[in-house]
């Protein structure tokens, strides 16, 4: 059908130039390949559509009759696909979006703004740590937090996710916590999915290393451990987007900045890399640009 569809329009593109030479020049093809689509759909048909000769080519009766039949037909065609690509441009339909239940909340708000911009646009948004069976789920695109990429479906690294280390502002107010030493004296505040008498990993722009803490507070979600922090229940890491907006207020201090948790990154996956709709490349591409506002302003508190 694709062939039959580019024979018809390269024969009208002949019989509006008036030479297979000229229409070969505006689209680009060798005169042979021209010749030889125009009488491939002749053979097709059954029909001559066009006289030639050495000096000149002419529309036959059924050519003329024809190019008049399918000029509307392509017109109609290039119309529907102009209209797609409008409403394509104007972010509509559904898009199913999987988010980390902490990061998530940061882009919430900006996802709910772009949904107001575009009324047509209608997200559905799961906010959970679970990995969800992309395919069967009908998900669209989901974001994970990952030490390595996905091995089952295309992705795309949006960040590098760093896990400082900080406590409340009293609890350091008279002595800084600076060395590992002085961090493993204090009580510490954890994600339950770690075993509670787990060695705290860390890591320096050199080297790993492991230490021993008391963990006197766990919880399965990031702001449970981020308000326990800011309680001075203890000391402990976040990611760094997710306490941007508490260094910038000071209801935080990041301590032992030569040491953070391991790093993680940040991927968009893809159910099927061969074709992103421009509603999920431009979803994407906003939780990317939070992102890294984000980071900037924590890194500059």
């Amino acid at each position: 059908m694709n062939n039959k569809l580019n024979a018809i329009n390269t024969f009208v593109r002949v019989a509006e130039a008036g030479s297979f030479s000229a229409a070969a020049r505006q689209t680009g093809m060798k005169q042979s390949a021209v010749s030889q689509q125009i009488a491939a759909l002749e053979e097709e048909l059954g029909v001559v559509l066009l006289h030639r000769t050495t000096r000149a080519m002419a529309l036959t009766e059924q050519g003329e009759r024809y190019l008049q039949q399918m000029r509307p037909l392509l017109a109609a065609m290039q119309e529907a696909e102009s209209q797609l690509r409008s409403q394509q441009s104007a972010l509509q339909g559904n898009v199913h979006i999987q988010l980390p239940s902490g990061l998530g909340q940061l882009f919430l708000p900006h996802l709910l703004a772009l949904q107001q911009r575009h009324p047509q646009l209608h997200l559905t948004i799961a906010l959970e740590d679970r990995i969800a069976e992309l395919v069967s789920e009908g998900v669209d695109v989901a974001l994970r937090l990952s030490e390595t990429p996905p091995d089952r479906f295309a992705a795309r690294v949006l960040a590098r996710i760093e896990t400082p280390l900080f406590a409340a502002p009293e609890r350091v107010r008279e002595t800084p916590i600076t060395t590992l030493a002085q961090l493993a004296s204090h009580p510490h505040v954890r994600f339950s999915a770690i075993p509670k008498d787990a060695p705290l990993r860390l890591i320096s722009d050199s080297k790993a290393v492991t230490l021993a803490v008391d963990t006197v507070f766990r919880a399965n979600s990031s702001e449970g451990l981020l308000q326990a922090l800011q309680a001075n229940i203890g000391v402990g890491g976040m990611q760094l987007p997710l306490v941007a907006k508490a260094l910038k207020a000071g209801s935080l201090r990041r301590i032992v900045p030569e040491y953070r948790l391991p790093d993680r990154f940040l991927y968009a996956v893809f159910p099927d890399a061969r074709f992103i709709p421009l509603r999920v490349r431009h979803i994407v591409e906003l939780i990317e640009q939070v992102l890294s506002e984000l980071i900037q302003v924590a890194d500059q508190s």
